[in-house]
């Protein structure tokens, strides 16, 4: 995904002679949509789109976001951004999503970015012959892209599009970013805490973290001495049908837990949870690919894919390293935040894929939860989120 954005004075869209979208200050926003893009990469570009800090502040410098100054975002579509001219005079278009796809993905794109912003947002008409005026503020012209993730180039498997599959809830848009099975005819690293986890680099995980209150001793006493019996009975390696044993009698059973509600479950405040949300997406695309997820009360569940030399364990570590210290400073405690343990799943195939994410989404109904008392990606506050304003606030003083 592509976008060329330009900030403006005033900018105008019309098709025929007619005006079809008309903005004052703000943002004009070219968007090219690649044949390989997933709304988890729309996701991405609008935060970009809303957090970008090219308008200047009191001291003349470019420091504050259209979100800042209240300002208007006109997009117009233009797939002759993914023009290539390696070869030749005249461009090739083939990186470009194909018509039908892409206008679907850009209506979709559109619904998001009106949710995402109480902003006056304006649009062109997709595919028609657009005259294009504006007044430039500065100029200022800034080349946004979001590209598919290394390993997807490397490996040349394409991600996963909600248009493609089959058997999800009616209305669930969230996929992975990019979709990497596990490969029973590659080596895996087993290693052990007081959990079992299997290792293969550059596959897709469901992993589930949660806080160190979020479940009452006894159960987990009651829990741990049947899994240590259960493991004396099935040392490792597990088959696959042992490591689905496993998940259904203890994984499985721990989640039923944990939507319990037990514990202090501080993740049940909106900004503790916009800030959490906030933390997975942030090195989405550099050090992982981020698939679905939500913040529930007392613990998280995510589909990641680790990318490049990152391991799971790391980034689960950096995490919830973060986290944990912005809670502390947010909820003005101290002590440790998120259990030292989580739990990871490689997913096998395309089918499994659909039901974690699946069971991401419908977790909180299952839960019972009320509106706000989870994130899902579409609800991760960003910029303009309390968390952000606060340590926006913390960071200028």
């Amino acid at each position: 995904m592509k976008a060329l954005i330009q900030r403006v004075t005033r900018a105008a869209v019309r098709v025929d002679g007619q005006t079809v979208g008309e903005i004052g200050s703000g943002l004009l926003v070219l968007l090219g949509i690649g044949k390989s893009d997933t709304h988890a990469g729309s996701d991405w570009m609008i935060n970009k789109l809303l957090s970008l800090r090219i308008f200047a502040d009191a001291d003349g410098k470019m420091n504050r976001s259209v979100t800042d100054t209240g300002g208007a975002i006109l997009v117009v579509s233009q797939f002759t951004l993914y023009g290539a001219l390696e070869k030749g005079t005249r461009p090739s278009f083939s990186d470009a999503m194909p018509p039908g796809d892409a206008a679907t993905f850009y209506e979709e794109f559109m619904r998001r970015l009106r949710a995402a912003t109480a902003l006056r947002v304006e649009e062109g008409r997709f595919g028609a012959m657009m005259e294009v005026e504006l007044v430039n503020d500065g100029p200022v012209t800034i080349l946004v892209e979001r590209a598919s993730s290394p390993l997807l180039r490397r490996t040349g498997i394409l991600p996963v599009h909600p248009e493609t599959t089959t058997g999800l809830e009616a209305g669930s848009t969230q996929c992975s970013a990019s979709f990497i099975p596990f490969d029973p005819s590659t080596a895996v690293a087993k290693h052990e805490r007081n959990l079992p986890h299997w290792e293969q680099a550059g596959r897709t995980y469901f992993v589930t973290f949660r806080l160190a209150d979020s479940l009452p001793q006894d159960k987990l006493r009651q829990w741990s001495d049947e899994k240590d019996q259960w493991l004396k009975q099935h040392p490792t390696p597990h088959s696959p049908s042992e490591a689905e044993e496993y998940r259904r009698l203890f994984t499985d059973r721990l989640d039923c837990w944990l939507d319990e509600g037990t514990g202090s479950c501080c993740l049940r405040q909106p900004e503790a949870a916009a800030m959490v949300a906030e933390t997975l997406n942030h090195f989405d695309g550099q050090r992982y690919a981020l698939g679905a997820f939500v913040v529930m009360p007392n613990h998280v569940h995510v589909l990641v894919t680790p990318l490049g030399e990152w391991t799971l364990e790391q980034i689960l570590h950096s995490w919830k390293s973060y986290s944990a210290n912005q809670i502390n400073r947010l909820l003005c405690c101290t002590g440790s935040c998120w259990q030292p343990e989580y739990f990871d799943h490689l997913v096998r195939n395309e089918q499994e894929l659909q039901r974690v994410e699946q069971y991401i989404r419908q977790n909180p109904i299952h839960a019972r939860l009320r509106e706000g008392e989870y994130r899902l990606p579409e609800q991760a506050q960003r910029a303009g989120s309390p968390f952000y304003e606060k340590t926006q606030q913390q960071t200028r003083t």
